[in-house]
């Protein structure tokens, strides 16, 4: 009865799993929709909870500082104009960069572990070929060593 060869067993299940969740992770990063990804507007921020990610300059200086100051108006609806305050601004950002890395580390631990079952089926096949070249050899030794007794 014939061994079963555990690299081979172990490459083909790897690389069929692991590969497949490499490809969606990956094709994910590079081709999902990053427009889905936004702050909804129930939850946008308010202006001093998103210094950390960006500045936005009106004429050179922090929109804060205009704030600050009074320095900016708006229009309403009837026409009248007011000055804003920070409470008028909300922000909403677009998180993608986030997701998008996220889903590139997953991709790269899939990646590595893809490589090991990719090494280890290919040492299963190395090692079925020697096997079967050992099988073939010991059979033809065996044909010369009956051919050559009387």
């Amino acid at each position: 009865m014939r061994k079963i060869n555990g690299f081979i067993i172990t490459g083909i299940i790897g690389v069929a799993v692991i590969g497949s969740h490499f490809g969606v992770q990956y094709g994910r990063a590079v081709w999902g929709n990053n427009d889905m990804w936004w702050t909804p507007k129930s939850m946008a921020l308010t202006l001093p909870e998103t210094r950390h990610n960006f500045e936005l300059f009106v004429r050179g200086d922090l929109l804060q500082n205009h704030l600050r100051k009074g320095t900016l108006s708006a229009i309403d609806s009837q026409g009248e104009s007011y000055r804003l305050l920070p409470e008028d601004i909300q922000v909403r950002l677009n998180n993608w960069h986030k997701v998008k890395s996220s889903m590139l580390h997953s991709a790269v631990l899939a990646a590595f572990l893809l490589g090991i079952s990719v090494m280890s089926l290919v040492v299963g096949v190395k090692q079925l070929f020697v096997e079967k070249k050992k099988i073939r050899t010991s059979r033809m030794q065996e044909t010369l060593d009956s051919a050559h007794d009387p």
